[in-house]
């Protein structure tokens, strides 16, 4: 973003960045620092909107969710946007100046004919081949034009075939986790916005996913171990989602399964299932070639409320999650229990 606030302004929004970041206990590093400078400048209105709805629905703020706002809202606006745009740009003018200049000549040609077949009406023999000389000398030129004209729209087609990749290539990026392949938050957003404006009434089941104990097994085993273990739970999650659900990454180690048009009893046949999925899984250190600890998880299954917003669902999502978890963990809860 570009700022033109003054020092005595860019103090003041600097101070209320870091109180937020405070109440919220968060590092003030230059992520978090940036979203939360944004978010007191209102200049981002979604990103502002986003942080009020997690505000109303206590969703806690970490540094996922903060990195999570960061690329989704601030990092979209930066060189890679911005080199696309000026390809764009480039493309066109290339076009439109080929364009015109073949319009001239079509323009030029059509006088060259109007001029010539008057002539050749009063023209003696030399003069008419005079004059047929012109019409091929301008249709050679006419041709050469429309052949630049017609090599210019094979280039821009080209062209366009790579940005609309590299459009698709971004989209990815802005609604995929890069750590595990799941959907990120964002994703689950405009998923949720496009089932609910298909059909209002619609019913959406939710299964909230949290890894038991795994802050502990990052700590025992660091965070690189812990990464790849998270990746694999993520795949096997994944596994158990048919091609209409959406599989998100919404925490750090926490999932969420959406599924549409799923009751809750079916919703929690298919949670029974993912836990039991992610229990048989096995991991060994690669260096140590031990076995690791057995990884579980616990499960939360909630359907949507029309009067909810998707913020207010992930959060009863997450308070079902908390009553498998008081349970003693490895094991599925449902809202009925709440």
């Amino acid at each position: 973003m570009m700022y033109q606030d003054s020092i005595e302004q860019a103090s003041e929004k600097a101070a209320l960045a870091i109180a937020f970041l405070q109440r919220h206990r968060l590092a003030a590093h230059p992520v978090n620092f940036t979203v939360a400078y944004e978010y007191i400048s209102g200049v981002i209105a979604e990103l502002c909107q986003t942080i009020e709805d997690k505000l109303t629905a206590r969703i806690p703020f970490d540094d996922f969710v903060m990195t999570e706002l960061y690329s989704n809202y601030i990092v979209p606006t930066g060189r890679q946007n911005e080199a696309m745009i000026a390809a764009v740009y480039k493309m066109v003018n290339a076009l439109n100046q080929q364009s015109e200049q073949a319009g001239e000549a079509i323009h030029d040609y059509i006088d060259v004919l109007d001029h010539s077949l008057v002539a050749l009406k009063t023209d003696t023999p030399v003069q008419a081949r005079e004059t047929v000389s012109r019409i091929l000398s301008a249709t050679y030129e006419l041709k050469a034009s429309q052949q630049k004209l017609r090599d210019q729209l094979m280039k821009s087609n080209d062209q366009s075939y790579q940005l609309r990749a590299e459009l698709e290539q971004l989209k990815r990026e802005r609604h995929v986790d890069a750590l595990t392949g799941l959907y990120n938050r964002l994703a689950m957003q405009e998923h949720i916005d496009q089932w609910l404006a298909e059909n209002p009434h619609r019913r959406i089941a939710a299964i909230a996913v949290d890894l038991d104990h795994f802050k502990q097994f990052n700590q025992d085993y660091g965070y690189n171990i812990g990464d790849v273990i998270l990746s694999k739970v993520a795949k096997k999650i994944s596994a158990y989602v048919q091609e209409s659900g959406l599989p998100v990454r919404a925490g750090g180690e926490e999932f969420l399964i959406l599924l549409p048009d799923v009751d809750l009893r079916t919703a929690s046949e298919i949670a029974e299932q993912v836990r039991r999925g992610v229990e048989k899984l096995r991991f060994v250190s690669s260096r140590s070639k031990k076995a690791l600890p057995k990884v579980t998880i616990s499960l939360g299954v909630a359907l949507y409320q029309a009067q909810e917003n998707w913020h207010q669902f992930l959060a009863r999502s997450n308070q079902v999650l908390s009553v498998a978890k008081k349970r003693g963990r490895n094991q599925v809860a449902t809202e009925a229990m709440l």
